[in-house]
């Protein structure tokens, strides 16, 4: 239902049918330019790298990321990508004072389906 919906939205908009589409699949042509572009500024994207704990300085700022096998990402920045309850459940108990964390106690996490379908060719 969620992908015919999705669809019946494009189709109505008046600009619907220039809603261009990748050509190629996902990883090579939508994913790897932004790793390369992360890489080639001297970041890194680590995949499959499960947090086991955000940890801070004194100031509050994230000091690293404790990861699941124990090891510490350490950086200059941090991106982390984790559904609303997991980062509830990470959410270090100094932040939970700080009223923009607070707002998260209001989000309620949804199951989501992806669903990809690669053609042999193009339609």
């Amino acid at each position: 239902q969620c992908i015919l919906i999705a669809l019946n939205r494009f189709l109505q908009e008046k600009h619907g049918s220039k809603m261009p589409f990748l050509d190629g699949n996902p990883p090579e042509r939508l994913c790897m330019p932004i790793v390369e572009h992360i890489e080639s500024k001297g970041g890194q994207v680590r995949l499959n790298s499960r947090i086991k704990k955000i940890e801070l300085n004194e100031d509050g700022s994230v000091k690293s990321f404790i990861l699941s096998d124990g090891s510490a990402i350490e950086g200059d920045a941090f991106v982390f990508a984790a559904p609303v309850d997991i980062f509830k459940l990470l959410l270090p108990e100094d932040w939970k004072e700080i009223p923009y964390f607070q707002k998260l106690e209001k989000l309620v996490g949804v199951p989501v389906i992806n669903v990809h379908i690669w053609f042999d060719r193009k339609l």
